[in-house]
């Protein structure tokens, strides 16, 4: 004990009770190996130690650019701790800027403190850039002055293309996005008829199994769906196949007065709807996150729409493409930014199949883009190339839709893309429309 005493006062001792605590017994935090980065994100792997018994335990990486970081400059916390105390993280590129030097230091907070690891410099790759193709512009009298319809066969990277898109302006008040779920799987065909006329483009909407759409909706302001747990594999051979990992998804929306906006969706234990401006940064293979919360990955933002569709992934946030095709120490299809960790049949460094995105210019209008692929006339985009195709058309935000067979684009009665192996049925369409 410890007490404090004064020569002219006797009186009263008060006794301050301390205990002596190893060093090695106290919590701790370090970076295994060296932190690395590349185009689209930062990656770390640390170790957490010590902190059986503690209580408020949270740990991550935190970052800036100016002094050594600190839980008060930029942090995004981590997933959960393995047995061994080893955590594998990454920081997206949307909480990061191109052209900077990051200083970045893991962290662990306890009910005794704050420790931190050592510091290191790290800063992105080089940026992708924008695909600029050459687009003719199509006259179609049904659609108003509000929506402009161009088509390309531009080469993409040396093979055949086929793509046309559509730019929508809904600040005038004449055209509004509409998000349409059926009662029964349909052709978008059949979807834009049953408006009476007041459908003026229409194409496929989101991921749907066993005739359900997968994800969340919004309707008229009414939301339906959740995001659910996701598999690491689709192929019941692989050993993910049983692994099961929470995801936000990319969604578009659009609010009461027509501005748009790209996010992250997820929700929690009881189907409650969240919004985000980062993913949760799950990475197959590696530590999973727990349940998406109003707190994980980060603080919710507010964002109330009135149409909105998720699917994924997000192809441009903020002008950036966040995700790339670097793999995993644990090679084939486990990559380090495929977050919302969609299947090998979407995401893939050579999986070029049709195509179709929704996204939005800084100046708020809204661009739909399909492409057909798969046949000799067009081979189909990857990813990444559908997210610099966006960028090309000045997007500074998009999601890539369901692809494949699903894709299609109707304006008034007319049917643009190839339909090879037939017009799917499908489960969600989004569109211009005429507004109300």
């Amino acid at each position: 004990g410890v007490r404090a005493f004064s020569a002219t006062n006797t009186s009263r001792a008060i006794y301050e009770l301390y205990r002596l605590v190893a060093l090695g017994d106290e919590p701790s935090i370090a970076i295994i190996g060296s932190i690395k980065a590349n185009s689209t994100c930062i990656s770390s792997s640390y170790q957490v130690t010590n902190i059986a018994g503690q209580t408020n335990v949270k740990y991550g990486l935190c970052w800036s650019t100016e002094n050594t970081p600190t839980i008060n400059d930029q942090k995004q916390n981590g997933p959960e701790v393995a047995e061994d105390g080893k955590v594998f993280q990454v920081i997206p590129n949307t909480l990061l800027d191109y052209g900077k030097s990051y200083k970045v230091r893991a962290f662990l907070t306890t009910s005794t403190g704050t420790y931190y690891s050592a510091e290191s410099t790290v800063s992105l790759e080089t940026e992708p850039q924008a695909i600029q193709l050459t687009w003719n512009k199509l006259t179609k009298s049904t659609l108003p002055a509000e929506i402009e319809l161009y088509e390309t066969t531009s080469n993409l990277n040396g093979s055949n293309f086929h793509a046309w898109y559509a730019i929508g302006d809904l600040s005038t008040g004449k055209v509004e996005v509409r998000v349409h779920i059926p009662s029964s799987p349909a052709t978008i065909d059949t979807q834009s008829a049953s408006f009476n006329g007041d459908c003026y483009l229409l194409v496929n909407g989101g991921y749907f199994y066993n005739g359900n759409h997968t994800g969340i909706a919004v309707m008229n302001s009414i939301k339906l769906g959740a995001v659910s747990a996701v598999r690491g594999s689709l192929k019941t051979g692989d050993t993910e196949y049983n692994s099961m990992y929470n995801v936000t998804r990319g969604t578009f929306g659009v609010d009461a007065s027509g501005k748009p906006n790209v996010v992250w969706t997820g929700t929690d234990a009881s189907s409650n709807v969240f919004y985000f401006d980062r993913p949760l940064p799950s990475v197959k293979g590696e530590n999973k996150y727990g349940i998406v919360t109003n707190e994980n990955p980060t603080t919710a933002i507010s964002w109330s729409p009135k149409y909105a569709l998720s699917a994924g992934p997000v192809l441009l946030k903020d002008k950036k493409i966040p995700f790339d095709f670097t793999e995993t120490s644990k090679g084939t299809d486990y990559y380090l930014s495929n977050y919302e960790i969609i299947p090998y049949d979407i995401f893939g460094a050579n999986v070029t199949p049709d195509r179709t995105a929704i996204g939005y210019r800084e100046d708020g209008k809204v661009v739909i883009f399909i492409c057909d692929g798969r046949i000799t006339a067009s081979g189909g985009a990857t990813l990444t190339e559908l997210a610099q195709i966006m960028k090309g058309l000045g997007c500074v935000g998009a999601i890539n839709l369901d692809g494949g067979g699903s894709t299609g684009m109707v304006v008034g009665d007319e049917h643009l893309n190839d339909m090879t192996g037939g017009n799917r049925a499908v489960v969600s369409t989004i569109g211009f429309f005429k507004k109300n």
